[in-house]
């Protein structure tokens, strides 16, 4: 995938709306999709530019939730609580890491995640936001800047993600 060509794709009349994040982009959710794809592999391209990843995966899944299981905006939520409000470890290195602990609470849990219906604002920031970061620490402020946009949307289960995260995750 060629970074640039994403971003001069989305560039040449983006006048669709994603159905789900809203992002005025070229092909509606494809486009969105295509332009998250090209994130991910920017943060899977070198350790600096994967310091956020976490905050990139979290806030799309969250502002894409159509596109996912029902009870994966329960698991996002918890992990964003943990990165938000418990200064969690968001790089690429995390999910090997601690990280882990978050697939085990899911694998062991799932079936006890409710559904958590999307807000219908759900943030003010997007993938758009981080596809013209030019350097890697312009990038990992970008990402997390957009996981606080929507750990913000989604503040009416603030109180139910970190009741969820203190449960499973703190606890020694």
């Amino acid at each position: 995938m060629n970074w640039n060509r994403i971003v001069s794709a989305n560039q040449a009349k983006p006048t669709t709306a994603c159905s789900c994040c809203g992002a005025v982009v070229r092909d509606g959710f494809e486009s969105c999709r295509a332009m998250f794809n090209a994130v991910l592999e920017r943060e899977y391209s070198g350790p600096a530019l994967g310091e956020a990843h976490l905050f990139t995966v979290d806030a799309f899944a969250l502002q894409h939730s159509e596109q996912h299981g029902p009870r994966s905006n329960a698991f996002h939520l918890m992990r964003l609580c943990w990165l938000v409000e418990h200064g969690g470890d968001a790089g690429v290195r995390s999910v090997r890491r601690g990280g882990r602990a978050f697939y085990a609470a899911r694998e062991r849990n799932y079936d006890e995640f409710p559904f958590l219906e999307p807000p219908a604002d759900r943030g003010e920031l997007t993938v758009l936001s981080v596809l013209g970061a030019q350097t890697p620490q312009e990038h990992a402020e970008r990402a997390r800047a957009w996981g606080h946009s929507v750990w913000r949307a989604w503040s009416q289960y603030r109180v139910w993600a970190c009741e969820q995260v203190g449960r499973w995750f703190c606890q020694k």
